[in-house]
């Protein structure tokens, strides 16, 4: 077996304040998908890495899906990138739940928790 790929969606009750929080970071939306008078599904993508929003109970989801969706609350992805200054430039105000700090594995990282209340946190790596 190949895998081809593995892409966290995270579960929020709003996408629109989540797209924005992640378009801050850099990620791109490619597509939008609306559900009632909101944006119930959406993917984003930068440098080829993905990542899926979509709201709780979607109605584009069959039953079973949607009292899952209900039910879940916190997801958490941990995101490498060569720049975290950047990452830290554009989310400037956004709540930060783990402080920026040297890791025992090699990285500078910092935690945030994205508007939909999933944990995101963004790591450099030193330069080998």
């Amino acid at each position: 077996m190949k895998v081809n790929s593995a892409t966290p969606v995270f579960l929020v009750d709003r996408v629109e304040k989540s797209r924005d929080f992640f378009a801050r970071a850099g990620f791109e939306v490619t597509v939008e998908i609306p559900a009632g008078n909101a944006i119930g599904f959406a993917l984003m993508v930068k440098d080829g890495v993905q990542m899926m929003l979509q709201t709780r109970g979607n109605e584009h989801e069959p039953p079973s899906m949607q009292v899952l969706t209900r039910l879940s609350r916190h997801a958490a992805v941990f995101i490498e990138v060569d720049d975290l200054d950047a990452v830290v430039a554009g989310l400037e105000g956004e709540k930060i739940v783990v402080e920026r700090h040297a890791t025992f594995y090699g990285s500078d990282e910092l935690t945030y928790q994205e508007p939909g209340g999933n944990f995101v946190t963004f790591a450099k790596f030193a330069a080998k």
